[in-house]
């Protein structure tokens, strides 16, 4: 199938070292040679040195927001004013660089401020913060338990949902993507029918719904078709994962690895089902990416 009107982005991490500006252009010219429009996502760990960076060289540029923030935006928190103020500074800065879509995670189970992970803090160590063990698949694990049953859950999934409309409202001209989350520390978007009853853009990240699928007895591929047949998916984030039943539930972790990782996903399935259902944005979230990663990406494209 032609990749002609295919944005195919990769996150901004592989461009951050000293090598960086000549991976990005090796990675652009072999995008472009495969027939994909080529971009970077800014991601949310991105220094202030990183992004000024990328903005200097010219490429196309979208956001994994929030961008040079201290806390994640939470739009299910009691108080929507510290949220409303991260997406107000956020829109500010995307105009003023011409960014016109981003991707965020925006509904975690506490009214705790959320600390945002990189710049040397690590992931764990941040999320630890708000950690609920009520809400852990053991009581002891980072990984999620299914509280989505629960009165509180319900009462924050409105809250999302009315904070996203008026998003939508405020900000006409930018697209605000909701990824699906990796399900650990009260992350709650993490089920197509919630996400699905939120009535929002959605951005569909192939290893955090991996995750969820085993995590919750559930099927990968029926899961990402309940997303996709909604009409809602305007971007994927395409990944690998080594996770299988051998690991237990309690000790699964994300992705992030090359495409070419041995998996279990079926990947170009996955990739042929977003392909089938109009998906344009695609970004290799691919912490140590290189051009082997679009190259491959490509041949699963046009299986």
């Amino acid at each position: 199938m032609s990749a002609a009107g295919i944005l195919l982005e990769f996150t901004s991490s592989p461009f951050k070292k000293a090598d960086g500006m000549a991976n990005l252009a090796d990675c652009k010219e072999t995008a472009e040679k495969c027939g994909f429009e080529f971009g970077v996502q800014l991601h949310n760990t991105a220094s202030a040195r990183e992004i000024a960076r990328l903005i200097a060289c010219g490429v196309k540029l979208s956001a994994h927001a929030p961008l040079l923030a201290r806390h994640a935006i939470n739009l299910g928190a009691a108080e929507f004013e510290p949220a409303r103020r991260l997406i107000d500074d956020n829109c500010r800065r995307f105009r003023e660089v011409g960014i016109a879509r981003t991707v965020f995670h925006g509904f975690t189970m506490t009214d705790l401020p959320v600390p945002m992970f990189g710049a040397g803090r690590p992931y764990d160590e941040c999320m630890q913060q708000i950690f609920r063990p009520e809400l852990s698949l053991d009581g002891k694990s980072r990984i999620c338990s299914d509280f989505t049953h629960t009165e509180e859950f319900k009462l924050r999934l409105e809250r999302v949902r009315e904070r996203l409309a008026y998003i939508r409202c405020r900000y006409p001209d930018i697209l605000w993507c909701l990824e699906n989350d990796f399900p650990a520390y009260g992350s709650a978007n993490m089920f197509p029918e919630d996400a699905l009853y939120l009535d929002h853009p959605i951005c569909l990240d192939s290893s955090h719904l991996w995750t969820t699928a085993h995590i919750f007895d559930r099927d990968f591929h029926i899961e990402a078709k309940k997303y996709l047949d909604s009409g809602k998916v305007e971007m994927a984030h395409i990944h690998a994962s080594v996770y299988t039943d051998s690991v237990p539930k309690a000790e699964w972790s994300d992705g992030h690895l090359p495409l070419h990782t041995p998996n279990s996903m079926d990947l170009p399935r996955f990739i042929r089902a977003c392909r089938t259902a109009g998906v344009r944005h695609y970004v290799l979230e691919i912490i140590r990416g290189n051009r082997s990663d679009i190259l491959t990406f490509a041949e699963m494209w046009n299986q």
